[in-house]
């Protein structure tokens, strides 16, 4: 989901760049940049999707702005500062093998715009229904449900790169109608809506028997899990691939033309001069396509070239294998629904049910008419809903506060805190360190050390980065080993475990394989249990009266924390959780070191307050102001540490360039970290094509990956899931060192015939078969942010925007040991401030069921309650548009096509 401010004419610039100029031509040029939709929502059961003109440039600036393009009239009060908010935008795609799919045969391409349309229409129907605004004085404001919303969908067949790309831009105004007049939308609830739009938007498009019925007559298979078309997958990682490039060579343009026209928008012109050189760069042997069909014969081309052949159509007509509504078991959807929320965070909303209801629904294989699949889903939404349990019993609840959890959430939180309660029960003491054990260790490692040394059964060590918790643990060990006891060390990973064993010299384990070992089992869903009867490892076993660590214990989830405790009292071992809470939280349900802490009590809990991994002592009481959320900006500023840059595309390249440079000159201690996915791919492509230009890596034989990343001899490596047959652990690093074939042929080889040989900074290396290569190497020049906690390296570099929270910040910032910068979009300064205080205010770890309640208590607070129903329908202001449909449930736009066989569809691959 974008949350898009700034200029309307900036806004036009965006969604023009997001696609390929002959896109223009494959659409028909001149037919509009965008359909336009109005939906008055006020006493009717479903809303009623009404079919504007369609906005071309010059009013779809005037729309974004704000304005009436009917009347010209301003919606209310606008503001005209670069924060304010102009749309919400979600994006309605899927695989890529879909577009292919597409490309391949026209009647395939119809359906699949078909069912994308119908998709809009449900979500531009669902967000009306649901989005709120909120009305009253400040602090005393509640939120309302809005009566009118205004959306935009732009359609593009192609990808910025010219590769096809079907997908829509699906835009709501920011500004609606509701009491009277013209508001702002409550975008915070929009935000916290976004399963339920990701949700039906996977499930309109997958279970379409238009378009599912199309790929059938074709002689494609389709898979409900993933949303791949079988016989298309082997190719599509290959063909991004090709595309990448272009895109990568477009972005390079933009960013040199922005340096040089600082405030200035690219128009259309200069945009398609962009797309022939990049195209003519990556593909020199290519002609460059100028319209639909040369494009579409380009496409087809590729396709065959990378070994794909058309497959015939089959000789009778193919049905469509679903099963039927009434065979699938509703309580049984419930209950897997509950448990994948509840694998996912403590507490949840409606529209968080509708989203996983969605995608079940998408998984069964079921292809059905839309109404009836609208029906089903509001049914399972109804009856799952029903079974949570209410975290605030106050009828002014806003729909979009997560105020909702599970019977099965609340009991592993309490076992929890009874298995902590249980452990803390017994006081003990510490233990006296001799002097020669102390040498080196600062006051507050030394009361660690001791605390750690001692008898007590439960311990809290928290401290900031940087401060020796490793340090901390080595002398540990020591003092253990003289009284005869042992330590063992947990982490929520196998990297880290694998690290903490190599520094402290001490067996050391991933928690998920200690509680296996112990007879805990899961499954993908969430479901835990225990098998008694499984016998623990040798490895695995702890004697009493033995240390047992939980390191970076701020990460562990709730449902692996409850299993450790549980191994923890039945073999009568000490824990000691080390960890800090101002770091990255888990990923799921978390706040296990918060409920620590609240068992420790002060004798046992010690705060290492020392920080000990900074070259430059000021840069030290810096970023321990950065953990405490003191107002540090200024002084990062005036330091240095605050790095501007005009876009996103420049900011893309400078990093690029930069890292690239470093890497070359051998400085390869370098942490480049980014919060989002796509911008770690973006990043690490860039500086890959400049490695590549250098000659440090080679581009000519590759494993190319199903994410579309090539792999040669020489890229800077990481794996991304455990392999045990392999010795691989996810997150681990490596350099390419060979690329070899496994069968005879040594000039011919295909990706699935060649094996990779990985090599790490301490000279181990691995053989990797290339099915795990494509499916779990990735680029790791860059990395999320998540992927560099526990690192230290010479110098760190963070990319700091929207999505950054103060933890990212906080680990961001304190990787490097001599320098960290981070790197903002902003034009001033003040800019630059208020996105670095909106990143330290920004906190969205999820700490348990009860830290949940409070939250949805201050959020309550914060946005306001829920107010009263809508007044009469005829305060509302009147529209009249070109035309008007309805349709059963959410009435779906025209764009030429029939739509006489809507439906709905879904996989996990639509993306939003």
């Amino acid at each position: 989901m974008k949350f898009y401010r700034g200029s309307a004419a900036a806004a036009r610039s965006y969604v023009e760049a997001d696609h390929s100029r002959a896109d223009d031509y494959y659409l028909g040029e001149g037919a509009g940049v965008a359909a336009r939709f109005v939906v008055d929502v006020r006493d009717s059961v479903s809303p009623t999707v009404h079919q504007a003109p369609d906005l071309d440039g010059e009013s779809y600036e005037r729309w974004v702005g704000g304005y009436d393009v009917d009347t010209d009239r301003a919606k209310g009060r606008l503001r005209d500062d670069a924060s304010a908010l102009r749309f919400v935008e979600v994006t309605v795609n899927g695989p890529k093998t879909w577009s292919l799919a597409a490309a391949l045969h026209p009647e395939i391409s119809a359906a699949l715009d078909a069912a994308q349309d119908e998709a809009a229409a449900q979500i531009i129907g669902w967000v009306a229904e649901h989005a709120t605004t909120r009305v009253g004085p400040r602090g005393r404001q509640v939120q309302v449900r809005v009566e009118q919303v205004e959306a935009a969908v732009i359609r593009h067949h192609t990808s910025r790169a010219g590769d096809p790309h079907r997908h829509l831009h699906l835009q709501i105004n920011a500004r609606v109608f509701a009491h009277g007049r013209w508001r702002g939308i409550h975008s915070v609830g929009a935000r916290d809506s976004l399963e339920a739009i990701n949700g039906i938007g996977h499930a309109a498009v997958a279970t379409d028997p238009g378009f599912r019925a199309a790929l059938a007559a074709h002689g494609f298979t389709f898979d409900p899990i993933t949303g791949e078309i079988n016989e298309l997958a082997p190719y599509a990682g290959r063909f991004s691939a090709r595309a990448a490039q272009i895109a990568r060579n477009v972005d390079a343009f933009e960013a040199q033309w922005r340096a040089a026209h600082p405030g200035q928008e690219p128009g259309p012109k200069l945009r398609r001069t962009w797309d022939r050189r990049a195209w003519s760069q990556a593909r020199p042997d290519k002609v460059i396509p100028t319209d639909g069909a040369a494009m579409v014969e380009a496409w087809n081309d590729d396709l065959h070239e990378l070994g794909y052949r058309t497959r015939s159509a089959p000789a009778r007509h193919t049905s469509v294998s679903t099963p039927s509504v009434g065979s699938l078991n509703r309580d049984a959807a419930v209950e897997v629904v509950l448990m994948r929320l509840g694998a996912q965070r403590s507490a949840w909303n409606a529209a968080d049910i509708r989203g996983q209801v969605e995608q079940w629904i998408a998984a069964t294989g079921l292809v059905v008419e839309a109404g009836v699949r609208l029906e089903l889903a509001e049914d399972l939404t109804a009856r799952a809903r029903s079974a949570c349990t209410p975290l605030l019993d106050r009828p002014d609840l806003p729909e979009h506060i997560r105020a909702l959890s599970s019977p099965r959430v609340i009991g592993v939180e309490d076992k929890i805190t009874e298995l902590l309660a249980m452990l803390a029960c017994g006081r003990g003491a510490d233990a006296a360190l001799p002097p020669q054990l102390s040498f080196g260790l600062d006051p507050a490692q030394q009361n660690a050390v001791a605390a750690l040394a001692g008898t007590q059964n439960l311990l809290v060590i928290e401290g900031a980065a940087g401060a020796g918790k490793t340090t901390t643990l080595a002398a540990t060990k020591t003092a253990l080993a003289a009284q005869g006891r042992r330590v063992t060390v947990v982490t929520p990973t196998l990297k880290a475990a694998e690290v903490a064993a190599a520094e402290i010299d001490a067996p050391a384990f991933s928690a998920a394989w200690l509680v296996h070992q112990w007879g805990w089992r899961w499954d993908s869903d969430g479901r835990w249990g225990r098998d008694f009867q499984v016998p623990p490892d040798p490895a695995a076993r702890l004697t009493r009266g033995d240390l047992l660590v939980i390191d970076e214990a701020g990460m562990l989830d709730q449902d692996t924390a409850r299993a450790l405790l549980d191994v923890a009292l039945e073999a009568q071992v000490r824990v000691a959780f080390m960890g800090d809470r101002h770091q990255l939280p888990a990923v799921g349900r978390g706040g296990v070191l918060d409920l620590a802490t609240q068992h420790t009590g002060p004798e046992a809990t010690v705060c290492l307050d020392v920080v000990h991994r900074f070259a430059d002592p000021a840069y030290a009481e810096l970023s321990v102001a950065m953990r405490r959320g003191g107002p540090v900006f200024d002084h990062l500023w005036e330091r240095g540490h605050i790095r501007l840059h005009a876009s996103e595309a420049e900011r893309t390249q400078a990093l690029a360039n930069q890292t690239a440079e470093a890497i070359l000159a051998g400085h390869t201690s370098l942490a480049l970290m980014a919060d989002t996915r796509e911008q770690v791919t973006a990043l690490n492509a860039a500086i890959r094509d400049r490695l590549v230009e250098a000659g440090l890596v080679d581009d000519h034989t590759v494993v190319t990956t199903l994410a579309g990343e090539r792999l040669g001899v020489g890229d800077r490596v990481a794996t991304r899931r455990n392999d045990w047959h392999l010795s691989l652990a996810n997150r681990q690093t490596w350099t390419i060192t060979a690329i070899n074939p496994t069968t005879s042929s040594t000039t011919m080889a295909s990706d699935a015939e060649r094996e990779l040989t990985l090599r790490n900074e301490r000279g181990l290396t691995r053989q990797v078969p290339s099915w795990y290569a494509r499916a779990w190497v990735e680029s790791a020049y860059a990395t999320t942010v998540y992927g560099a906690q526990g690192e230290t390296t010479a110098v760190g570099h963070l990319v700091l925007d929207q999505s950054t929270t103060a933890a990212s910040a906080y680990v961001g910032m304190t990787r490097g040991r001599h320098d960290n910068t981070a790197h903002l979009v902003a034009e001033t300064p003040a800019q630059a401030r208020t996105m670095w205080e909106g990143a330290c205010s920004r906190e969205r770890a999820d700490l348990g069921v009860a830290h949940a309640r409070l939250q949805a208590v201050d959020d309550i607070d914060r946005y306001g309650p829920i107010g009263p129903t809508r007044p009469p329908a005829n305060t509302l202001v009147p529209r009249q548009p070109e035309t008007t449909r309805r349709r059963a449930h959410y009435p779906a736009y025209d764009t030429g096509h029939d739509y006489s066989r809507r439906a709905s569809a879904s996989g996990p691959s639509i993306g939003f």
